[in-house]
């Protein structure tokens, strides 16, 4: 993970808090976090057509955003999280450097 200018660090955490809807445990390299850190987790549905056939496709995309500050050393294809009584994969970790990493998740949401 990148290192973050000082008032992206102080951000993230306090925007978590503010607008977060999910308590999430993380699993980073096999170590279950001792502590809940909170999230927003957003869902996204987009439909395109298929050029050849005129058909219809709905996607779904589901993102978890945390404080990059609660989940130090997390990384994508290897780590899970849990919230709502479920685990879920992490497919992608999108970390510009600023508050907050996004997290795309993988499973049956």
């Amino acid at each position: 993970m990148s290192r973050r200018p000082e008032p992206f660090a102080r951000m993230g955490p306090k925007f978590a808090r503010a607008f977060g809807n999910v308590d999430a445990v993380f699993t980073i390299n096999g170590v279950i976090s001792p502590k809940a850190v909170r999230g927003i987790f957003r869902v996204w549905r987009g439909v395109d057509l298929v050029d050849e056939a005129d058909q219809a496709v709905e996607g779904t995309t589901h993102v978890l955003s945390v404080a990059a500050a609660d989940v130090p050393g997390l990384e994508s294809q290897r780590d899970h999280v849990t919230f709502d009584g479920v685990t879920y994969p992490i497919i992608n970790v999108s970390d510009d450097a600023r508050a907050m990493l996004k997290l795309s998740l993988s499973g049956d949401i």
